[in-house]
């Protein structure tokens, strides 16, 4: 069976998003899975899989927006910034309410930035920070610019406060968790982690690897999939006519003659899906021009800057 499409996971904590993309390829039969937006072990919640022809998206779905509920301990800090690592410092009389704790919070929304923790996966010269971590060497981590778009307080029971973030790609809640803890002089470190959503995918909709692993034994796997074409249909697109369909595929440059249609206004520079006459998608491009020129018969350009054929 040749299995295609993309599926929410609700990932245990316990487990590795490796672990989770393993056990999955074993209960679908099939090597061609792939994630976006790992999970930290201890951390539960929504894990996007990508199975066959969806790995080739895997860098589009990176971009959606994430919400979180965390829980973070107030008086304690940690080398990881969670609950995982060694103890750096403990304040036990610390002298904080609800009101201080609101008006730090708060102070954390809108663009902000973040150092990322050291036990992280980011690369640095060619190596992921864990392993300078590991080897207990120091190196440089860059402040990187993320956006809070919502941070709600739900509920605050000292030490432990417990958070709705919402939030753009490359945010770490832990470092989140850090910084209120510095702002508040008390420290702090993510306690627990539970993502609800990855762009229009929420928990409620995620599956067990146990459900999973039912769906399989039904013969219904095709079912549970969600095609490309909706996973990526926050994207404008480009629909091209039934004689351009296989140039698409190999990367010849599209010109207003060749363009059927356009869903969805766009600018340049801005990504866009290119789809055939059935609305299935061919490719991921930039687009060099507005869309208001992409059936302008006059306009000569090269339209599109293809990213990933599909």
């Amino acid at each position: 069976m040749n299995l295609s499409g993309v599926l929410p996971v609700d990932k245990p904590a316990g487990m590795t998003s490796h672990d989770v993309i393993q056990k999955l390829r074993q209960i679908l039969y099939t090597k061609r899975i792939g994630h976006t937006g790992t999970l930290d072990p201890d951390a539960s919640g929504v894990l996007l899989a990508c199975v066959g022809r969806a790995t080739k998206v895997v860098q589009f779905l990176a971009e959606y927006d994430k919400t979180y509920e965390a829980v973070i301990r107030l008086g304690i800090t940690t080398d990881t910034y969670d609950g995982e690592g060694k103890i750096t410092g403990i304040k036990e009389d610390f002298k904080t309410g609800p009101g201080q704790i609101r008006k730090v919070i708060d102070s954390f929304k809108g663009k902000i930035w973040q150092i990322p923790p050291l036990h992280s996966a980011i690369k640095y010269k060619g190596k992921r920070l864990y392993q300078y971590a590991r080897a207990k060497k120091k190196v440089e981590r860059r402040k990187r610019e993320v956006e809070i778009k919502d941070l709600e307080v739900l509920n605050i029971n000292e030490p432990y406060v417990k958070l709705r973030i919402s939030c753009s790609k490359g945010t770490y809640v832990r470092s989140l968790a850090f910084d209120v803890g510095q702002k508040l002089g008390c420290g702090a470190y993510l306690f627990s982690l539970l993502r609800t959503r990855i762009g229009p995918f929420k928990l409620p909709d995620a599956l067990s690897l146990e459900d999973i692993s039912d769906v399989r034994s039904e013969g219904k796997i095709p079912d549970i999939l969600i095609p490309i074409e909706q996973a990526l249909a926050h994207l404008p697109s480009v629909v091209v006519k039934e004689n351009f369909t296989e140039k698409v595929r190999h990367g010849v440059p599209l010109i207003p003659s060749s363009v059927l249609s356009t869903e969805g206004d766009f600018n340049r520079n801005q990504t866009v899906s290119i789809k055939d006459d059935r609305k299935n998608i061919l490719a991921i491009g930039k687009a060099l021009s507005p869309a208001k020129n992409f059936q302008d018969i006059n306009y000569k350009n090269r339209l599109i800057d293809y990213i990933r054929v599909i």
